[in-house]
């Protein structure tokens, strides 16, 4: 047939691959409801990582001491934040915040695990970056006052102005 169209993906599916490497969304059932965990937006992202601050510190500080970010130590470092979690939980998988206070527990573990999954390595990156800085503004201070030499403060006399005695 002339003019018969060939049949073309539509554009959601033409770009699905590209979509899902950008965005690691995970979906899950959690309490017999269908939940998708997305990944933040730059700028909902950026807003979340003021909310978060404190996790934040509280995850530089781990890092910065090396200590491995291991079970125990993550699942510590979420309860303390849990709070603010929840409502970062709650935006990233469009679900109410009331409803994440009556999950379970192993369906509340789950779902966090995913958030965790999908938003985490931002945060975790975010964390790394500063404490790179940090020790590198650390060397670099370090270097500095290695390098200096102490001198004896001026005397008041040597620090007026030739005219100033003139007055």
């Amino acid at each position: 047939l002339m003019g018969a169209r060939v049949a073309r993906k539509p554009k959601e599916e033409q770009g699905a691959n590209d979509l899902e490497v950008l965005h690691p969304n995970r979906s899950a059932t959690i309490a017999e409801r269908e939940v998708v965990v997305r990944e933040y937006g730059f700028v909902e992202g950026m807003q979340m990582l003021a909310m978060l601050e404190p996790l934040l510190v509280d995850l530089q500080d781990m890092m910065a001491n090396t200590k491995p970010l291991d079970f125990h130590s993550s699942s510590t470092l979420f309860a303390k934040h849990m709070e603010i979690i929840t409502y970062a939980i709650a935006v990233s998988a469009d679900v109410e915040v009331e409803w994440l206070g009556q999950l379970n527990q192993e369906d509340g573990y789950h779902l966090l695990m995913l958030w965790w999954g999908v938003n985490g390595p931002f945060y975790i990156r975010t964390v790394r970056d500063r404490v790179i800085v940090e020790r590198a503004a650390a060397q670099s201070a370090a270097k500095a006052g290695a390098g200096q030499t102490s001198t004896p403060p001026s005397s008041p006399q040597a620090m007026e102005t030739p005219n100033a005695s003139e007055s």
